[in-house]
């Protein structure tokens, strides 16, 4: 008798031991799964609170270039019309925590603004017509643009009339050319005399002072004016592509017309607004 009970007892405590260990099995398995399921939420919601970031910031960026589609991707809009500036989001990424980068892009992304319109400019005053302007600033934070442009007026005009046309625009392209050489003539005159002037006042034993020489070069802007022209001058079929080294011309262009416009606005107590650049041609 005693035999049995012990045996029945070591079957009860085995069967109690199997659930127990069942039990456990499935307790952990339960966490584990509780566990991936909680970091799983938090991944997500990391996720969600990072790209409501970048989307909050793109609306940022996007008011700095009104006259243009601001887009966010990996590459450069391939549709054939409008105007648009894509920007890689490994980028904006970047500018979020980088206050160089963030500053260096948003100059450049104020830069395309002033190209736009300053080539919208540019091509009606030479009697084209801009008909798509795509740009992209890739993850490295290089510029890149396509633009067609199109010569509707040329298109309805008589052989004469078209070609009076085209001396016109090659005109207008030697001018800016004969500006440009004009004032490196004058430089080189300046700096020449003040040469020969400085050599007689120590042939005469007089002490050497340093002068001063106040000559007009040609300005950013204008070398942005000539830069497209040629460019429009020399496009096959209308085609025009600017790079990186083309958009820092523009960005040097409109700060130093950013620093007009602020000097002249102090000037007249007046309240600073946003600057546009002029056509001078």
């Amino acid at each position: 008798m005693a035999m049995e009970i012990t045996n029945n007892y070591n079957a009860y405590e085995n069967v109690y031991a199997t659930q127990k260990q069942q039990t456990e099995k499935k307790q952990a398995a339960s966490e584990r799964e509780t566990s991936e399921t909680a970091a799983v939420q938090k991944n997500s919601e990391a996720g969600n609170d990072k790209a409501k970031s970048v989307a909050g910031y793109a609306k940022e960026l996007e008011k700095l270039v009104p006259s243009v589609e601001f887009r966010v991707g990996n590459a450069c809009v391939s549709a054939q019309r409008d105007k648009s500036l894509t920007v890689n989001p490994k980028l904006l990424e970047k500018m979020q925590n980088d206050p160089k980068t963030k500053k260096d892009m948003e100059d450049m992304i104020k830069g395309v603004e002033s190209m736009s319109k300053l080539a919208e400019s540019l091509t009606k005053a030479s009697g084209w017509t801009i008909v798509y302007q795509h740009s992209y600033i890739d993850e490295n934070g290089k510029y890149h643009c396509r633009m067609q442009t199109r010569n509707d007026g040329m298109l309805k005009l008589s052989d004469k009339l078209r070609e009076e046309r085209k001396k016109n625009s090659e005109k207008l392209l030697e001018k800016s050319k004969e500006k440009a050489a004009e004032k490196e003539k004058e430089l080189e005159e300046a700096l020449e005399g003040n040469k020969t002037e400085t050599e007689e006042k120590k042939a005469d034993g007089e002490q050497e002072k340093s002068g001063i020489i106040v000559v007009k070069e040609n300005t950013p802007m204008e070398k942005v004016e000539q830069m497209l022209l040629e460019k429009l001058e020399n496009s096959e079929n209308g085609e025009i592509y600017l790079d990186d080294d083309d958009m820092q011309k523009v960005i040097e262009a409109a700060r130093e017309q950013e620093e007009k416009e602020a000097v002249k606005k102090q000037g007249n107590h007046a309240n600073p607004v946003g600057a546009n650049l002029d056509l001078q041609i």
